[in-house]
This record gives C-alpha cells, structure tokens and sequence, in this order.
C-alpha cells in the first residue's frame, strides 16, 4: 500500500487558508486532513484576517500549526501558507471541502519515483450544503476530468478552462521554487493559473482517475457562482499568459479561448436584461471571433473538434439573442 511504501521517506504539508469559516464545515475539513492513512506531517492553517473563533473547535493535535496574518485573499494566504511548510510535498484544502482518507494514500501511490517534483490531482465528488453528494453532477464532473487527462496533451485540454478542483492537487514543493506561487491579479482563477504554469515549466503531471478522493461543496457563498467575476478572472490569465507564452499551437489557443471567454462575458448582459449594451458590444466580439483562425493542425482531431464546436456554439447563441433582444422589453 501507498503509505507503507513512502511513509518512512517523504513527508506531507496540508494546507487551509482560513476566512470566517462555517465551523460544522471547516471542523470536518480538518478532520479529514488529520485521518488520512498516509498521514501528515503538519496542518498549516493560515487565517486570513477573519475571526479567529475557528481555534476553538481544533482537535488537540501538535501536527497543527496556525498562524494570522491581514486580510489579502485566498492566494496571499495560500503563499504565506507556503511559506511556513515543511514537508516535501504541499497538498491543499479549501475550509468548506474535504478529503476521503485514502486521498493522499492514492495520489503518493502515482508517482513513480519517490521524491520527483511534480503535481498529482485526482476527481472530486460534488456535495450541497447538507452534505447529499450529488450522484449526476459527480460523475459528468468525474468524466469530464477522465476525458481530459486521457488527452495526448493534457496542457491543450488544460489551456480551454479549469478541470482541477482546488482541494485536489497535492504539489512538490520544488515546482512552487520555479513555477511560483498563487498571483493574487488573476484571483479567482489564480489556481487554474498556478496549474498552466507548473505544467509549462515542464514538471510533470500525474492524474489519478480511478474514483474521487476529495469532496467539493456546492454552496451559494462559492466564487464559483459569481460568474462575472469568474469570466474576468479567467480573460485575465489568458491576457497575462499570451504576453509571455512563445510556443506558437498554445497561443492560437489561448487567442481563440480568450475571445470565446469574452464573448461570453457579453452575453452576461443578456441574462442581465442589458440588452442594449449587449447589442452594442456582441457584434463587435463576434466579428473577432469569427474572424479569427482557430485551425489547430497537431493538436489532434478530437480537441480541433471541440474547439469548432465551442466556436459554432458560442457564434450560434449570441447571433440568436442578438435577434431576440430586439423584441425583449
């Protein structure tokens, strides 16, 4: 088993960076963490200028270390968390999700030799606030993440939007010396950022795919459901990424997702009933997109598919609610 095999020789950091956490939530994340079978080195908790009633309810146990510091973000507090580890390996956590005690077991158990800087992520189960894991969305989310890093090139699949849950990836702590750490500019999609550059410094990527070892929950307070928020965030790497990626196939990518995800970002306003500002803006956008050359020869059949399919998709709706809005009050 993964933990007989590398528990005398390697050691693990968990990470939480902590803000104002549901305590029901942020007890089970820390339990989690502290059960695993290939155990942890350390717990680093990091709060992040919140209350600190969240030290009341943790467990007497001398792996955990906290620490305080002013309120910056997510990413500052994950750097600083960084900072403060010891252990070979990092593994992150967000307070409101947690881990399946096989989940460290299973991801060390990847790689193929003990000790090499790289990144292991694996699937996660997606659960509501109660706790229930929604069975449907689990497996499209298992699925989608299995068909992407089944690819021949997981960074091409990686480029056209983020398929690595925050609580999943466990993390060598030479890859954060070369690749650096979270850039608070591209928050919330500093992880999705993190990850394309860990894997275009060339590290390698291990991908657990055999079942979920990390749980997701789905909860009206998650920055995913602030999508205009989202899509900025995610424009902003694309922009940050095209300024300093030379390989000529990645930026034709990222070109035709940038101008994907800005379109989108246009049809927001019609969901938001702004539908001048949508007309204003659609034509301009959708002109770029269709204008631009999104034929990627090498890449494989099945990713150029996809691509053409996103770009038909995209043109397709906002040609179709161009129409409409005319006729929306």
């Amino acid at each position: 088993m993964a933990a007989s095999l590398y528990n005398n020789s390697l050691s693990v950091s968990a990470i939480i960076a902590v803000y104002n956490p549901d305590l029901f939530y942020f007890k089970q994340a820390v339990a989690s963490v502290l059960s695993q079978i290939f155990p942890v080195q350390e717990l680093v908790l990091v709060n992040d200028g919140g209350s600190e009633t969240f030290r009341s309810i943790l467990p007497d146990d001398e792996r955990i270390r906290v620490f305080s510091k002013q309120n910056e973000g997510v990413a500052a507090a994950r750097n600083f968390a960084l900072e403060q580890c010891r252990g070979e390996y990092i593994a992150l956590l967000d307070q409101d999700d947690y881990w399946y005690p096989d989940k460290l077991c299973e991801q060390m158990a990847m790689i193929p030799v003990p000790g090499e800087p790289c990144m292991v992520t694996s699937p996660v189960d997606i659960v509501v606030a109660n706790g229930s894991v929604q069975n449907k969305i689990s497996r499209r989310k298992s699925d989608e993440y299995r068909w992407k890093t089944s690819q021949e090139n997981v960074l091409l699949s990686l480029f056209e939007g983020n398929f690595i849950y925050s609580s999943t990836p466990l993390i060598h702590r030479a890859v954060f010396e070369k690749a650096g750490g979270f850039d608070p500019w591209t928050q919330p999609h500093d992880e999705w950022d993190l990850y394309l550059r860990i894997v275009l410094a060339g590290f390698s990527l291990y991908c657990y795919r055999e079942k979920p070892l990390s749980v997701w929950r789905s909860h009206d307070a998650n920055e995913s459901n602030k999508l205009n928020v989202m899509m900025c965030s995610k424009c902003r790497v694309e922009k940050k990424l095209l300024k300093t990626v030379a390989d000529d196939v990645i930026r034709r990518i990222l070109a035709t997702n940038l101008l994907i995800d800005l379109l989108e970002r246009v049809n927001l306003l019609y969901k938001q009933r702004e539908y001048r500002r949508f007309r204003a803006l659609v034509i301009i956008h959708l002109f770029r997109l269709l204008r631009h050359k999104y034929n990627f020869r090498g890449v494989g059949i099945e990713l150029h598919r996809a691509y053409s399919d996103r770009v038909r998709k995209i043109a397709l709706k906002s040609a179709r609610r161009y129409v409409v809005s005319y006729f929306m009050l």
